[in-house]
């Protein structure tokens, strides 16, 4: 078998296995707005069912953080594959002026057919309690994921 065989033959199978599998995880990368505190790092999403999720983001940029988001999805019956979604969480920071709050999240999400991979744009406003008080509301980004299939 020739050595270019092998990656289309993997690619094959892990997008066929994808195309007819439930996606349950689904683990990335997420840019964000400069001035966010958990904006920038790791992301990571677990599917209870078809609409509900929970969120985690792992900040990397300037101050470590972690954040964790209850997500529900809502199909758009115009294009398949392409949901919007809502939901709240809080995050804590470990270094910076910003260690606790609150966030609501809603955005828009793909999941591609054929290919494992999930993309997802959202507007992620935050609420700072500790150790000062901010609002955040120009909070955006991009999420790019790799969508774990599993079987039901």
């Amino acid at each position: 078998m020739p050595k270019r065989s092998l990656p289309l033959i993997l690619v094959l199978v892990i997008t066929g296995f994808a195309a007819n599998a439930q996606v349950k995880h689904q683990a990335g990368v997420r840019l964000g707005s400069y001035d966010q505190v958990v904006a920038t790092g790791f992301t990571y999403r677990y599917h209870f069912n078809e609409n509900k999720a929970v969120e985690g983001i792992l900040n990397l940029r300037e101050n470590i953080a972690i954040g964790a988001l209850y997500e529900v999805f809502k199909p758009i019956s115009a294009v398949p594959n392409l949901q919007w979604f809502y939901g709240g969480g809080a995050y804590v920071g470990f270094s910076g002026f910003d260690n606790f709050g609150i966030a609501g999240i809603a955005g828009v999400d793909y999941q591609f057919t054929g290919v494992p991979v999930n993309l997802s744009i959202d507007w992620k406003p935050e609420l700072n309690f500790i150790e000062a008080v901010r609002f955040r509301a120009s909070t955006v980004a991009v999420s790019v994921r790799f969508a774990f299939p599993s079987k039901k």
